[in-house]
């Protein structure tokens, strides 16, 4: 609450593109989004004013951390481990759109132990819901899947490969993409595989993550 203070000071003097809503345009926003399963974790903060957000998570599995909501496409995986890491970049770039900024997730640096600790805390609080809930409908798994896959770091990226074979074409694509954002070698041979008999988005996204090998 003491960032978001702080911030909301800041804008009232400096002109953001991605903009702090007021009081009643949350409650209003989050009024609406709440009635969506997939939304129901989550509260709009920031807005570029054409109908896309920077949302908190405010409980669940990926409590305090930040994520993005696309009006056209839906991902919730986070961005930013929390408040105070997404507000020191956003602060050092006011005319940058969410685009143009450095996320935290995901990541090719090395994070820190408590770091490692506090991520890892989450992908198996993730993996928890995904396996205890046979009932689980497939957009809010591909978005639990989505979010593990984001907060994976490169040491463990092994762990993403079965994501390759899996049945939603979504989950597939995205696994290809981190797997290329990380130019994990290993894959180079089952990347080939899906590029030649995934589905749509997998062949697709499997051609780009091996041009990232190949240009690594």
């Amino acid at each position: 609450m003491e960032a978001l203070e702080a911030h909301n000071k800041q804008q009232q003097t400096q002109t953001y593109l991605l903009r702090l809503m007021t009081f009643d345009e949350i409650i209003e926003t989050a009024d609406f989004m709440s009635s969506i399963e997939v939304y129901q974790n989550v509260v709009p903060l920031w807005t570029d004013d054409h109908s896309n957000y920077i949302g908190l998570h405010f409980q669940g599995a990926c409590k305090y951390k930040i994520s993005y909501i696309n009006h056209e496409e839906t991902d919730l995986a986070p961005c930013y481990r929390n408040i105070s890491s997404f507000l020191s970049t956003l602060e050092l770039h006011p005319d940058y759109d969410w685009y143009d900024l450095k996320k935290d997730y995901p990541s090719d640096a090395e994070s820190s132990h408590s770091e490692l600790a506090d991520d890892s805390d989450c992908i198996d609080a993730l993996n928890h819901l995904i396996n205890s809930n046979s009932l689980i409908s497939d957009e809010i798994r591909c978005q639990y899947i989505f979010s593990i896959m984001a907060l994976t770091p490169k040491r463990y990226i092994d762990s993403l490969m079965k994501y390759l074979d899996d049945d939603d074409m979504y989950v597939q694509e995205r696994a290809c993409e981190i797997i290329g954002f990380h130019k994990y070698a290993p894959a180079r041979e089952k990347l080939i595989e899906v590029s030649i008999n995934g589905m749509h988005n997998g062949k697709l996204a499997a051609k780009r993550a091996l041009a990232n090998l190949r240009n690594n």
